[in-house]
């Protein structure tokens, strides 16, 4: 089975699934942190078998999962599912292998499963290193599409429950959880259409349209003008993000300490100040910055690996990334050359001011600590975060 995405609509093709009506079903549904799938993790599945006889109510499933982070507030709002609701629930791994022993053998039955529930549970997958679901899908409203090729409209769940008769007020939009129930007795009455067409066999041996919502989205968090493009952080993401703001900070301030309190160049030639101070702040800075450069390019490298994983690469955060990392670089190697060949009359006279290759003195310890290669290493390392990224990366499934 093939899903491909357009604008407005997505196009099935290579479904078949022989003797439908005689199969055994798993009619599921869940609830996420997002409506975009690319910021979305699972927060609830809840499920139930059936056949072509009837809904089996003593065989059901469910389970709350906990995400990597706080379930964000409108969408606690939307679905009812707090915080409290999730705490010493399972993560996805366990959550997800429960779900997959229930619906063993049994063809998945879901509303909205081609363009979002299938497409986060690969991408939860992908998250986790699990295998994706190898079951077969039928979405509800992909078959009503099929079944029905005269609605021009968008397919919703109201409207395949006014088409076969169940009480729309009694259908809450913003809590799906339990619509799995509805979503069996939804299929149940389109196997009694298929019976009634003779339809043994689900194949679609030409590609179905089928419009995707266009609706806004109801769960989006929104903050002004902008919306949360990621899912929530997890503590250890947290805490990394901390140790970053942390250590730029205090690199920086010991950066500026190094050439403030203890360095001074003169531009006719000659120096001032002692560089005996400087070089007990640069055996302290070099390792903390070394840790910073470090969490940062990993910190780049999760950010682009996690968009590129979604068929996102932008040229244009390339580009911003070459082209301020060559200006750095440009600037550096300007003022060094300066410093190391156009200026004279030091401590030692062997064609710089201050520095002498191949020789270690108070003041050449402080050559290279300053703003420029303070931020050429930042611009480099998440230039290199990028690279690392593309290399690694994994189209989703």
């Amino acid at each position: 089975m093939k899903v491909q995405m357009l604008e407005q609509a997505y196009v099935l093709s290579g479904l078949s699934i022989k003797d439908v009506l005689e199969q055994k079903f798993c009619v599921f549904d869940l609830e996420a942190t997002d409506d975009q799938v690319e910021n979305a993790e699972v927060v609830e599945i809840g499920a139930v078998r059936m056949d072509s006889t009837g809904i089996q109510e003593e065989q059901t499933f469910h389970t709350y999962i906990k995400p990597s982070g706080p379930i964000p507030q409108p969408i606690a709002v939307s679905t009812g599912i707090y915080n409290a609701d999730v705490e010493g629930s399972p993560r996805f791994p366990k959550g997800y292998g429960m779900f997959t022993g229930f619906a063993n053998e049994c063809i998945f039955v879901t509303y909205g499963g081609y363009e979002f529930v299938l497409p986060l549970l690969q991408r939860e997958c992908a998250r986790h290193g699990l295998p994706e679901p190898a079951n077969p899908c039928i979405d509800i409203k992909a078959m009503f599409a099929g079944l029905h090729p005269e609605v021009e409209d968008e397919i919703t769940m109201e409207m395949m429950m006014d088409y076969y008769g169940f009480e729309t007020t009694s259908h809450k939009s913003g809590n799906r959880i339990g619509n799995y129930m509805l979503i069996g007795h939804i299929w149940m009455d389109m196997m009694q259409e298929l019976k009634a067409r003779s339809i043994q066999h689900l194949e679609y041996p030409e590609p179905l349209i089928v419009k995707r919502f266009q609706h806004p989205s109801k769960r989006s968090v929104d903050t002004g003008s902008r919306k949360v493009r990621f899912p929530a952080l997890t503590d250890s993401q947290r805490k990394i993000m901390l140790s970053i703001l942390v250590l730029f900070f205090l690199t920086m301030t010991l950066t500026g300490m190094v050439d403030l309190f203890t360095f001074r160049l003169r531009w006719n030639g000659g120096l001032s100040g002692n560089g005996n101070p400087a070089l007990l702040i640069v055996f302290l800075l070099v390792p903390l910055y070394t840790v910073l450069l470090c969490l940062t390019g990993a910190a780049s490298c999760y950010f682009f690996r996690e968009k590129m994983r979604d068929g996102w690469y932008s040229g244009g955060m390339l580009s911003f990334l070459v082209v301020m990392t060559g200006t750095i670089s440009w600037l550096a190697v300007g003022y060094y050359y300066r410093i190391f060949h156009d200026l004279v009359g030091a401590t030692s006279e062997s064609g710089s001011t201050i520095f002498r290759f191949g020789e270690w003195d108070q003041y050449s310890n402080t050559a290279f600590i300053n703003i420029l290669t303070y931020s050429l290493g930042i611009s480099l390392s998440l230039l290199i975060g990028y690279g690392i990224a593309f290399l690694t990366r994994k189209q989703r499934g």
